[in-house]
């Protein structure tokens, strides 16, 4: 093969790294529900890899990675939140793509100069270093992240009850672009770009390797992990899905009764099928139990002998009260849960707590919807040792119900406790502390079902309550140090090439 024929028009190579970049959105888009086709997800980085470190020149360079996350997270966005609630993403989303190019815009360079030596370092730092960044937003956590496309693969996630979900992302980019550096070794042997340095075979092969002894151990251990049985003691649950127009607080006189009346008939055929703790999804009153309907919902709770997890939302003078409060069938109110992170609502006057509730059947805990997005809710509550949680939600959108229950997941994995997230009649799960999903409702257009469903209870500890999100920690800060050795390698190079100019002229 003769250079000529080796050589790309650059014409020809813009038009092939647009549609590689379209290809990255797409895929990334396809690896995360509703279609979770989740293998996608392991190559998704790949094709826009290959645009932004070849085929696009050099200057375009940082257009390959933001048309891919144009595409990626214009639908996903717009799906989660819906037309009404999409705009206020949208009007930021320049900034995010400013933010990308801006981090980007020096990748390129930085890798020809240093021979693409830190090649796959720089990208799994660059990559899960920034979604540590967005796990501190309030308005995001955990949103979006790579990993959270496994959560229906609960064979392949067990570490992060030692390593987090920023361990699974940081295994996840490892293999992206472990297998992009080969491609780009691939590419070089077969084309030549005048403004590219093709990258050194010996190390496309030792991370190839490295990925392959990484991916192999976190595979076996999540199989061993995964088939220890799960030998405590088991509860019959309840959730309560049931589709309600508004949040409670915005409920009338009326209306409150009637969800009382529900949800009542929805307990008592709940404890005809066994249950003994039934969870309500959140907001669903618009009033505090322990001072309205109190006598009715202690009468329910005798009948049905049976725990009964209550969440409600309203205003008083002292504030917002977003909360769930535990109510034992001898009548008995216990201390309640107030939401720690919310959007698009004011902060819950008793957020900062993380009481559990010691019962003969065990240590029960709860956390309110987006608490369950960040990674820290549910830590504080399982770190004192709650063997069940529940993660009431009220979901305006299918798309985020769609997306929640995924974090909610791997809240269960990450601490080893079962999981009860019960919606307002959007999509609802139960799954056990493996992950392991024992019951599922999803109504797009509303609905009411009942999940019943025995669990094992958890262990109450995990390696992760005490090491948290190290690997997050880890991550932000080679991410750090990579952005601020770009620049002192930047800088080098500007100076040799001004010291090579300076004795090429002539005295």
């Amino acid at each position: 093969m003769t250079d000529e024929k080796n050589t790309l028009p650059q014409s020809k190579r813009i038009v092939i790294a647009i549609a590689f970049s379209i290809l990255s959105g797409a895929l990334l888009f396809l690896a995360y529900p509703p279609v979770n086709f989740w293998p996608l997800i392991f190559v998704a980085i790949v094709p826009y890899a290959l645009a932004q470190f070849r085929f696009m020149p050099r200057k375009w360079a940082p257009l390959a990675p933001t048309i891919t996350m144009t595409l990626f997270l214009w639908p996903y966005l717009a799906r989660i939140f819906g037309i009404p609630g999409a705009p206020f993403f949208f009007r930021h989303m320049g900034l995010l793509f400013g933010i990308v190019t801006l981090f980007t815009s020096t990748e390129r360079r930085f890798h020809e100069i240093t021979r693409y030596r830190y090649f796959v370092l720089q990208g799994i730092f660059a990559w899960v270093g920034f979604e540590m960044i967005r796990g501190l937003i309030p308005v995001l956590g955990t949103i979006g992240f790579v990993g959270n496309t496994l959560a229906s693969q609960a064979w392949l996630i067990q570490p992060i009850s030692i390593f987090s979900i920023y361990g699974l992302n940081l295994l996840i980019i490892l293999v992206n672009y472990s297998l992009a550096f080969l491609a780009l070794r691939w590419v070089d042997m077969r084309y030549k770009f005048e403004d590219s340095f093709p990258v050194d075979p010996i190390h496309a092969r030792r991370w190839a390797l490295i990925c392959l002894a990484v991916s192999a151990l976190w595979v076996a251990g999540s199989l061993v992990m995964y088939q220890i049985p799960l030998e405590s003691p088991t509860v019959r649950i309840a959730a309560l899905h049931n589709y309600f127009d508004a949040p409670g607080h915005q409920a009338d006189d009326t209306e409150q009764a009637s969800r009382v009346a529900s949800f009542s008939e929805q307990a008592r055929e709940a404890a005809r099928q066994g249950a003994e703790v039934i969870f309500i999804p959140e907001m669903a009153f618009g009033f505090d139990p322990q001072t309205s309907y109190t006598e009715e919902f202690r009468a329910l709770a005798a009948e049905t002998n049976a725990y009964l997890y209550i969440t409600y939302a309203y205003h008083e003078e002292n504030g917002w009260h977003n909360e769930t409060v535990l109510l034992s069938p001898d009548g008995e109110f216990t201390n309640q849960y107030g939401k720690l992170h919310a959007f698009g609502e004011p902060r819950t006057v008793s957020s900062g707590t993380f009481p559990v509730q010691e019962t003969p059947l065990g240590t029960l805990g709860s956390i309110i919807c987006m608490d369950g997005v960040f990674t820290d809710a549910a830590r504080f509550v399982t770190r004192n040792h709650a063997q069940l949680l529940a993660i009431p939600s009220y979901n305006t959108t299918v798309g985020i119900s769609e997306h929640n229950w995924t974090h909610f997941l791997m809240r269960s994995v990450e601490n080893r406790v079962p999981v009860i997230n019960t919606d307002r009649g959007l999509v609802s799960m139960v799954t056990d502390a493996r992950g392991k999903i024992l019951a599922f409702a999803r109504t797009p257009k509303g609905g009411s079902e009942l999940l019943v469903a025995n669990i094992p209870l958890g262990t109450g500890s995990s390696p992760y309550h005490f090491l948290g999100d190290w690997l997050g920690w880890v991550s932000l800060g080679g991410f750090i140090f990579f952005n601020i050795f770009q620049m002192v390698i930047e800088k080098r190079a500007k100076n040799e090439k001004k010291e090579i100019l300076k004795k090429s002229k002539p005295n």
